[in-house]
């Protein structure tokens, strides 16, 4: 499907890093279509494409912030109110530890 690892999936509710394409199954298991449609991934490169690869609409820094941040108050992270623009970069920084 995709090539290089790691990459962050998204759906509306939901994000994950994902290590290789099992975590990609694993994460979409249980999916409706529609989500699966309208889930998608961004690249360590800094790209988002969707499941198949095309390139879509990217995140803005506050929105992806805003995203990484949910996610890892949810893991139970905190001290995460000073986090309010992610780089890519960034945001595979903080989902790693």
């Amino acid at each position: 499907m995709h090539s290089s690892f790691p990459k962050i999936i998204f759906t509306d509710h939901e994000l994950a890093l994902v290590e290789d394409e099992a975590d990609i199954e694993s994460f979409l298991y249980g999916l409706s279509e529609e989500q699966q449609h309208e889930a998608m991934l961004l690249l360590a490169t800094g790209q988002y494409v969707n499941l198949q690869g095309e390139s879509v609409k990217a995140l803005t820094d506050v929105e992806l912030a805003n995203r990484v941040t949910e996610y890892l108050a949810q893991e139970g992270v905190c001290c995460l109110s000073k986090v309010t623009r992610l780089t890519s970069a960034q945001a595979f920084a903080m989902l790693a530890d």
